[in-house]
């Protein structure tokens, strides 16, 4: 009983050595990772090995001033006297933990220096470091204090038999998980599907793998699972996700046409990879249409569902836009329906009644109220002069994202928004910093390009869900004729306003070469609007890239 009692002081106080080490390093520890170093490479190996090394040296340094406080106490300074192995044992144990922690960092950072994976898996690296300790411990046991370890070892096996057989699956996994990590089949970042489940690797361990699915849920599977099943590895050899989207169209819609407005609608969502290109083609021919399938790439990501999603919905307002028609097939129900979708298109305005619409949202717009007035702010045209114009007129619909032009690319319609906005944007050659303004209902978008033959000076696309009106090179002749002052008051009007923005459109990418101080001259305008009169062909401005 006398020797028991300095037995537990003494672990306790070795428990309390450790215990204050660990909450003096840990703080240390963070301090050190956390810190940026001045230069990297060599200094974050220093480091990181710097911090693998606090808990132990710690420990060393605090057992020194514990041994001196227990020296003050006779009774505890006899049995230290008596069994000076005890402290060599406790010393050698933490040594060799530091030289284990030294070589383990040192690995570690050489491959880190050389910017190359380590080779060894976290988990393997656990496994190997446990047996290390292990040994070391038995090694202490038998060499410092003379402890006999064959009966630890025989009651150690009989307990590794009886806890084997009670954790089968735990042991499972276990070892599922050593071979994943020795083979690496699967690694975190990964992109991986098995069975149901799809999504990226996040992070592995003893017994599972947790994988982020792709609605962004955590799916824990466990390695024994991982192990049994086939694995599709999504990210190798490649890190694309190629995408394909089915959808049919009539049989009045030329191919052609329907492919162009897939690729289109493809090509206007930034998710979507230019490079693959989108691609489209025809699948099989049914009795209510033909079907086709796009197919495009996108980088791995928790928004895959989302990114199909705007596809999609640009491919509705594209085939909207196009007129291109999506046929279903025909049952009781859905003719039903259809003869409900006749009945209402029935009651719907006529033609009429829709050139009148376009005419008074032209007459709102600033086509009307800014431009086409002379010098007292009278109309230049009336109603009837209007209707003329828009049956010329479409209205389209352009949903959020969508890019109604780009700036560099030559046009000949120009927009007015009836309802919604959009954004555009200027980028300049000589700076990084590009403007960006906002139209709101009444605007106009794309009129200098209408009306002076310049590519686009800007870049606009659909903040919103947006109404537009789209006055097409058509148009724009009707209501150059529809009045003969007309071509002189726009060509007055549209010159001085060009000759404000001259400075400004001459640091634009895409018009850095035109010569903007001969094209933007009020009588070359003339020129062109009096062209346009005569139906002459649709003069572009050059581009010199």
């Amino acid at each position: 009983m006398k020797n028991f009692i300095p037995v537990v002081i003494e672990c306790i106080i070795l428990a309390a050595i450790y215990g204050l080490a660990a909450l003096l390093s840990q703080p240390l520890r963070r301090w050190i990772r956390a810190e940026e170093p001045p230069f990297p490479g060599w200094a974050a190996a220093a480091k990181d090995l710097a911090a693998r090394l606090a808990r132990p040296v710690a420990v060393l340094i605090l057992t020194w001033p514990a041994i001196w406080l227990l020296m003050l106490f006779p009774g505890m300074a006899r049995w230290l006297k008596t069994n000076p192995l005890h402290l060599t044992a406790w010393l050698s144990l933490w040594v060799v933990m530091a030289l284990i922690n030294l070589v383990e960092g040192a690995a570690r950072q050489f491959y880190a220096l050389r910017e190359k994976p380590f080779p060894v898996a976290d988990l393997l690296g656990s496994i190997i470091r446990v047996l290390l300790i292990a040994a070391a411990i038995f090694s202490i046991l038998r060499m410092e204090l003379g402890v006999d370890i064959s009966p630890l070892l025989a009651s150690t096996a009989l307990l590794t038999a009886v806890v084997g057989f009670a954790l089968q699956g735990v042991l499972s996994n276990l070892l599922a998980g050593m071979s994943l990590h020795i083979t690496r089949s699967v690694v975190p970042s990964d992109w991986i599907s098995i069975g149901d489940v799809k999504g990226r690797v996040v992070a592995t361990n003893w017994r599972e793998t947790r994988v982020r699915n792709i609605h962004g849920h955590l799916t824990i599977v466990p390695n024994s699972t991982v192990a049994s099943s086939v694995i599709h590895n999504l990210r190798r050899q490649t890190p694309m996700r190629r995408h394909s989207f089915h959808v049919g169209a009539s049989y009045a819609d030329a191919p052609a046409e329907v492919i162009e407005a897939l690729l289109a609608a493809a090509r206007s969502v930034p998710q979507v990879l230019p490079e693959p290109a989108p691609e489209a083609f025809i699948t099989e021919f049914k009795d209510f249409g033909i079907n086709y399938v796009l197919r495009y790439w996108t980088e791995p990501s928790q928004e895959l569902c989302i990114t199909d999603g705007d596809v999609a919905r640009m491919i509705w307002y594209q085939f909207k836009r196009c007129g291109i028609e999506i046929p279903f097939p025909m049952s009781d129900k859905l003719l039903n329906d259809f003869m409900q979708v006749v009945y209402r298109q029935r009651s719907m305005p006529d033609e009429d009644e829709a050139i009148l619409r376009r005419v008074e949202d032209l007459k709102r717009s600033d086509f009307c109220t800014r431009l086409l007035v002379d010098g007292d702010g009278r109309a230049l045209l009336g109603d009837e002069d209007l209707q003329s114009v828009a049956r010329s007129v479409r209205r389209l619909l352009y949903t959020r994202g969508e890019t109604l032009f780009r700036q560099g690319e030559t046009g000949d319609t120009c927009f007015v928004v009836v309802l919604g906005s959009v954004t555009g944007r200027v980028e300049y050659q000589d700076t990084a910093e590009a403007h960006e303004f906002e139209f709101g209902p009444g605007s106009l978008a794309g009129e200098m390009s209408l009306m002076t033959g310049m590519p686009r000076t800007a870049t606009v696309v659909a903040k919103e869900e947006a109404e537009l009106l789209e006055i097409p090179y058509r148009a724009f002749a009707c209501l150059l004729a529809a009045n003969p002052e007309i071509p002189a008051i726009l060509s007055r009007l549209v010159a001085e306003r060009a000759a404000k923005n001259t400075a400004a459109y001459e640091k634009l990418k895409a018009m850095h070469s035109v010569d903007l101080a001969e094209t933007l001259r009020e009588e070359n305008i003339l020129k062109r609007f009096l062209r346009i009169l005569a139906g002459g062909t649709r003069e572009k401005a050059p581009i010199h890239r």
